[in-house]
Order: C-alpha cells, then sequence, then structure tokens
C-alpha cells in the first residue's frame, strides 16, 4: 500500500529496518530537535517525504503542528502525553494544548520502550529540554510526593521529591515509612542511577530515625557486659547507618548536583545532631557510668572475651588448618556488613564474634597482643617511644614470624600488600604445609594516616 511503501522509505532514509512509525520517529528526534541540522529530516524534505511524516506523526501521536509542525513541539507533546498515563490530568492542567488523551496507551508504550532501551541518555536530554520549555520543575514542585512517585519519565521528577523530603528532614519531619517507600518505588525507575546518591542518603536518614524511635527513652542499662551484648546485637547498626550516610555524602559531593547540594548539605547537619549528640553523646554517657567500677578494679570488663586470649583461645587449640587476617582498625559494624556479605555471597556458614581490645587501644598493643605470649610488657626504645613485647620479645612487624613460629613451627606471618598481587600459585607456594597463617592487611589504618582517604 502507499502507507507502507512511505513508511519504508523513511526507515530507508532513517537507515533503520524496522518500518514501524515509533521506530522511525525515534530515530528522527535523536537526530535533533533543530528541524535545519537535523540531517534525517532534511533527507525527508529533500526526498518529499516530511508530508507523509507529519500525517504518521498525526496518526500514531495526535500530535498535529500543521504548517508549524515542529520536532520540539512533537517531544513535548509524546511526553506529556505519556505522563498522563501516571499523573492525574489536575496536575498537567495548563497544558492541554500538548496533550491528546486518545493517544495516551501509543505515547506511553513509545516513551517507555525508549527510557529502557540501551540508548536512553539522548532521551534523558530531550526530557531536560521539554521540562524547561513546560516549566515542569516549577509546577512539580508544587506537588505532593504521592503524586509525582509513579511517574518516571522526567528527571525533574527525582530532583522535586528529593527537594520535599530533604526538605522536611531539615524542618525536622522525618517519616521513615515514606521515605523508605519512596525511595523504593524510584530505584526500580530510570533515572535513579542519576541521583542515587541522594535517595540512598536519606534512606539512611530514615533508618536512623527508625533506629531512634526504638530507643527514644534513651540508654539506661544498668550491667557493663550487657551494654556490651547490646551494642553487638542491635546498637551498632547505628554506626552502619552513619557510615552508610557519609558515603553517599562523599559520592554527592562528587557527582554534583546544583539543585540538591545544599539541601544536603542541611541534612548531613541533622545526621550530626542524632549521631553525635544524641547516639554517641547518651550510649557513651551510659557505657562510661556502668564500667567505671569495673575498669579501675580490674582493669577490663567482666565475663567479656579478652583481645589478649585471642591466640589462646581461638588459635592455638584449632583442630585444623587456621588463616588469621588481621585488618587494622576494621570497626565492628563493618565486620557485621561483611559477615552478611559472606553468608549472601558464599553460603557458608559465618559466625561473628567480638572481644574487649587491650588498653590502650593503638595499632603496636593491639597487634602484640593477638600474637601468642604468656605475658606482655613496654620498654623504651633506645631512640625515643615505646616498644612492646612479647615474653621479652620484639612485637614489630619485622618480628612476628619468629613469634609465631616460636609457638608453633608451622605459622607463617604474611603482609596483604605483599601478596595480593602474587599469582595464585605463587600465595600457595607461601603458605603450603603452614597450619597457621597470619594475614596483616592494614589499607584502612594507612588510610587514616594519609591525606587520600
Amino acid at each position: 500500500t502507499a502507507a507502507q511503501l512511505h513508511l519504508a522509505v523513511m526507515a530507508a532514509i532513517c537507515g533503520i529496518k524496522d518500518t514501524q512509525p515509533n521506530s522511525i520517529i525515534r530515530a528522527v528526534i535523536k537526530a535533533g530537535l533543530d528541524m535545519d541540522t537535523n540531517s534525517i529530516y532534511q533527507s525527508f524534505v529533500n526526498y518529499g517525504a516530511e508530508n507523509p511524516f507529519w500525517v504518521m506523526v498525526a496518526q500514531a501521536t495526535g500530535y498535529r503542528g500543521g504548517d508549524n509542525s515542529n520536532l520540539g513541539r512533537l517531544a513535548i507533546h509524546a511526553l506529556l502525553t505519556a505522563t498522563t498515563r501516571t499523573m492525574k490530568a489536575d496536575n498537567l492542567a495548563g497544558l492541554d494544548s500538548f496533550i491528546s488523551i486518545p493517544h495516551q496507551s501509543y505515547c506511553y508504550d513509545f516513551i517507555s520502550d525508549w527510557l529502557h532501551s540501551d540508548d536512553n541518555m539522548q532521551l534523558y536530554e530531550i526530557a531536560r529540554y521539554v521540562e524547561d520549555e513546560a516549566r515542569l520543575h516549577q509546577r512539580f514542585g508544587r506537588l505532593p510526593v504521592e503524586d509525582l512517585v509513579d511517574t518516571e519519565c522526567f528527571p525533574c521528577i527525582n530532583e522535586c521529591i528529593l527537594t520535599h523530603l530533604m526538605t522536611d528532614i531539615n524542618d525536622h519531619i522525618i517519616n521513615v515509612d515514606a521515605i523508605t517507600a519512596t525511595v523504593e518505588k524510584r530505584r526500580t525507575m530510570v533515572w535513579y542511577d542519576t541521583v542515587s546518591c541522594y535517595y540512598d542518603g536519606i534512606l539512611q536518614v530514615a533508618n536512623m530515625q527508625a533506629f531512634y524511635h526504638d530507643h527514644a527513652s534513651g540508654f539506661h542499662t544498668v550491667e557493663s557486659k550487657s551494654v556490651w551484648k547490646k551494642y553487638t546485637e542491635t546498637y551498632y547498626k547505628m554506626d552502619t547507618y552513619y557510615r552508610l550516610f557519609h558515603l553517599c555524602f562523599a559520592r554527592c559531593l562528587k557527582a554534583s548536583n546544583p539543585v540538591l547540594d545544599d539541601l544536603f548539605k542541611h541534612v548531613v547537619e541533622k545526621v550530626e545532631g542524632l549521631y553525635t549528640h544524641w547516639f554517641l553523646g547518651q550510649l557513651g554517657s551510659n557505657w562510661s557510668d556502668v564500667c567505671a567500677e569495673e575498669l579501675a578494679q580490674y582493669g577490663r570488663i567482666m565475663e567479656v572475651p579478652q583481645q589478649e586470649n585471642f591466640y589462646r583461645s581461638n588459635v592455638a587449640n584449632a583442630d585444623t588448618r587456621i588463616f588469621v587476617i588481621i585488618s587494622d582498625a576494621l570497626r565492628y559494624e563493618v565486620a557485621a556488613s561483611l559477615a552478611e556479605q559472606l553468608r549472601r555471597e558464599t553460603q557458608s556458614k559465618v559466625e561473628l564474634s567480638s572481644c574487649e581490645a587491650i588498653f590502650p587501644t593503638i595499632t603496636k598493643f593491639g597487634m602484640a597482643a593477638l600474637l601468642p605470649h604468656k605475658e606482655l610488657s613496654v620498654a623504651e626504645k633506645s631512640g625515643g617511644g615505646l616498644s612492646v613485647l612479647a615474653d621479652g620479645q620484639s612485637t614489630e612487624s619485622t618480628n612476628r614470624d619468629k613469634l609465631l613460629k616460636m609457638a608453633h613451627s608451622e605459622s607463617v606471618a604474611l603482609q596483604y600488600k605483599n601478596i595480593i598481587g602474587m599469582k595464585r600459585a605463587e600465595r600457595s607456594a607461601l603458605v603450603k604445609g603452614m597450619d597457621i597463617v597470619y594475614i596483616y592487611h592494614d589499607k584502612i589504618d594507612e588510610a587514616a594516616h594519609t591525606s587520600d582517604t
């Protein structure tokens, strides 16, 4: 038929094999909204195909521009008509000339297919153009979150939603359920990745607020061992939420969105108040009060495993080969996250336990406590400073292999930074025949002492 011939000619000009109207329209719009510089549209003009093109556009999308037809208005029409599928018509009042309800299904499918295709970043720029032309940011900014959350084709919707949520947080209104539901719904939508750091950040704020609600009465545990138990079972989660929030904040500083940046920096102030002043302040006071007597009398917390006994309790009597990875400065809550990740990814049995660090809790003392010994002591170095000794022997990194072998001859101490670049066979050769392998991973501690953190 004549119509089929027109479609075939237009598809050939576009350089595509698909003769469906949606493929042709997409190819033309992708070539640029300025018809004077759009090479495909100019080829339509040269071959006398521009009129059949606009007839096809009108039949498919409902856009009829007459003698003033242009690709920019077609883009506005297609996107706004598609939006009526997921947004109340009242919210688009005044834009009726760009909308054709009878063609809603076609426009929605057309835009949705493009949104979820591999070349959707071109649609992102087109959507930004439509937002500016139709002043959608101002319009959507006046709508409540619930009227926006189901629509995904315009990037500014994410900015409007985040602006609402962050403004509420800064006004001390943190609706945990609303934030959680909104983030989870938006997570599945296109353009989420462009602002994921902001969404993920406020999700952690919601988690922190939920923790606050659960412990709003404060921390009033009367036994130090009970405070320890509650931290290792529940309280540590607040540290996790705080860490994840700051990871998101660091990502946002690099990504940068001028609409959201200042608001998010105000959210940081709220997070610091919740974490530093409330959580650390109250839990720290509770802990200091209940453990003071035991520390004064015994120098440790009774009924809590001690770091000093680690080798004796966990290594010396092991009935299988054992690897000990010592990651200096690894926080307990990070270990909890790592344990969960290992369970999920390896389907193996993973147990998490804790022990009280030796005092003072600095590297040289902690490293010494994990080595085999009967007695730890401190000696002054000839050049100044202190050296920690295990049964009179230095516990510096160069002597740890010797100390391990003195306790059990089939032992070896290795540095992570030395073995990570080795081939599998080379690493295997280092530990062949060894019953006890200590691997020192100092990346976290090193980061704390450099500017590259």
